[in-house]
């Protein structure tokens, strides 16, 4: 088992330079979503506040409906992972994968700025649980793949700039390596946030008589 994880960390290896500068955009991106709860029109709020509201009182009666959802759950965040992969073997995609990974932790920052704008102190409590541990698992899973994505659109333009060949069978066992990895990881999470996390909710809400 250690000989495997071993080799799993070998190929996952990355520049903690460059994760640095993917946890400040994240922690930039996360910082303007919740700061961009208190700037949108009355209206705006009236609709985040609507579907909150309809979102917990579902919960509450048990009237998800699981499959469905996690399917959706699926297609978007194992999507946008094969999409930010897919984007790593271009040459203009590392733009494109900062700015996914960006709106990715903006979306984050906005939600848990509207449950806390919300439900006041009480939101404080369920934008944790909301946030923990799938989410913050999945911003660091798409953190590991954009690094990834960076580190393969960086080779390639460099290739083609110093007009050097590139062993791409060597990257590409890597890169899909991580890609693979990372499919894996997200189906764990969205497998807890569809089906774990409103027993985890619901039990919350009946302890503070929500």
């Amino acid at each position: 088992m250690k000989k495997y994880m071993d080799k799993l960390n070998g190929k996952i290896r990355i520049n903690k330079n460059l994760f640095i500068f993917l946890l400040v955009i994240v922690i930039i991106g996360i910082t303007a979503g919740a700061l961009f709860t208190a700037i949108i029109s009355t209206s705006d709020k009236e609709l985040v506040v609507n579907y909150l509201n309809t979102f917990f009182d579902n919960i509450a009666n048990n009237k998800l409906e699981y499959t469905n959802s996690f399917i959706n759950s699926l297609i978007l965040t194992v999507g946008l992972a094969i999409l930010i992969w897919l984007l790593g073997v271009s040459v203009i995609g590392f733009v494109i994968v900062i700015v996914i990974l960006f709106l990715k932790a903006f979306v984050l920052g906005f939600s848990v700025g509207s449950i806390i704008a919300t439900f006041k102190i009480k939101g404080i409590l369920m934008a944790i649980i909301y946030c923990f541990p799938h989410h913050v698992i999945n911003i660091l899973i798409f953190m590991l793949l954009s690094a990834f994505a960076l580190i393969m659109s960086f080779r390639i333009i460099n290739s083609i700039t110093s007009k050097k060949p590139i062993d791409f069978k060597h990257y590409m066992n890597r890169y899909l390596t991580v890609l693979a990895f990372s499919i894996i990881i997200l189906t764990i999470t969205s497998i807890y946030e569809i089906y774990a996390l409103p027993k985890v909710i619901n039990f919350v809400m009946d302890v503070l008589k929500w």
